[in-house]
């Protein structure tokens, strides 16, 4: 159990900021924001690669069976470096607080 010092300790740690959200570079931040990550999700849905499995491995008696006649669609996401790079730097773009350079 925590004594009363100790919470008075944990809270201290806790602060929050308010920002006015009338303030025109917050708006055009949260729509910047908004608009990134519409553009990533449009992106990587475009670079998955869908391949069908159709068999499984089940246990039965300590054997190792195999069922067939299962199809299933399955989504491979790039998870290599190039796309990685290609997704930041699209999406960076158009980022009016990025630094430049």
């Amino acid at each position: 159990m925590l004594k009363s010092k100790e919470v008075c300790q944990i809270l201290e740690l806790v602060r929050a900021y308010s920002v006015p959200i009338r303030d025109d570079r917050v708006r055009g931040l949260i729509t910047w924001y908004v608009k990134a990550l519409q553009n990533a999700i449009d992106m990587i849905w475009d670079n998955i690669e869908w391949r069908y499995r159709f068999l499984e491995l089940v246990r039965r008696g300590g054997k190792l069976i195999t069922n067939m006649g299962l199809k299933m669609r399955v989504p491979i996401i790039p998870k290599d470096r190039a796309f990685k790079k290609r997704l930041r730097e699209e999406l960076m773009k158009d980022n009016p607080y990025a630094a430049l350079g």
